[in-house]
């Protein structure tokens, strides 16, 4: 490689108790970031704080690291450019608000280790299309999922027996459903503002 030719490089910017590893192409442009400890060892990360992150216009792909326990009360609301996030199965909570208003975000998995989705986890992640979720989930909180205006289909595992008030308001693109015959208690406009033709299946 020549003397003028162009290299990634790799910068490290601390916030509290973790740093981010930003990783800036050859143009200049990020290309990812990655929450690590101070020395640099990713799976000494114990938990995401409140609001840890809010409003981070830097994050476009997070990977949060194994071995971390909890993502605190809205640690990355307002973090418009984040597309993506992995989340290991070591977090076993997640907070109010953890994503809200994450405009850019594309798609979630959340792991087996999650047992509730909390009130306004992904309100207003308008670009959010596909939510996966692999666990045992009991409860979806209130307006979880409120202005998903890109949601077009979801499955909520037989394990869901509560539904909280407005949890899909407004998702207007929200076609197909797959909800279990169990549920318990279903809250105040749950579906309110979806399309009239969205269909419904048991789980």
């Amino acid at each position: 490689m020549g003397e003028g030719a162009k290299k990634k490089k790799t910068i490290m910017v601390n916030i509290s108790q973790v740093s981010l590893q930003l990783t800036i192409n050859a143009d200049g442009v990020l290309e990812r970031a990655k929450l690590v400890n101070k020395a640099g060892h990713p799976q000494f990360v114990r938990g995401v704080g409140e609001r840890q992150f809010c409003n981070n216009s830097l994050l476009t792909e997070v990977t949060i690291p194994d071995g971390t326990t909890a993502i605190g009360d809205h640690a990355f609301s307002g973090c418009d450019w984040l597309e993506g996030i992995v989340i290991p199965c070591s977090v076993t909570t997640i907070g109010t608000g953890a994503f809200y208003d994450c405009y850019s975000l594309k798609a979630v998995t959340l792991p087996k280790s999650v047992t509730a989705i909390p009130d306004d986890l992904f309100t207003d992640c308008n670009q959010l299309e596909r939510v996966t979720i692999l666990g045992n989930i009991t409860r979806i909180g209130c307006r979880a999922f409120a202005w998903c205006e890109s949601l077009a289909k979801i499955t909520l595992p037989k394990s869901v027996t509560t539904i909280g008030d407005r949890a899909f308001y407004g998702c207007s693109s929200l076609m197909e459903i797959t909800l279990p015959e169990d549920i318990s208690s279903m809250g105040e406009e749950v579906f309110a503002h979806c399309p009239s033709s969205m269909v419904l299946h048991g789980n």
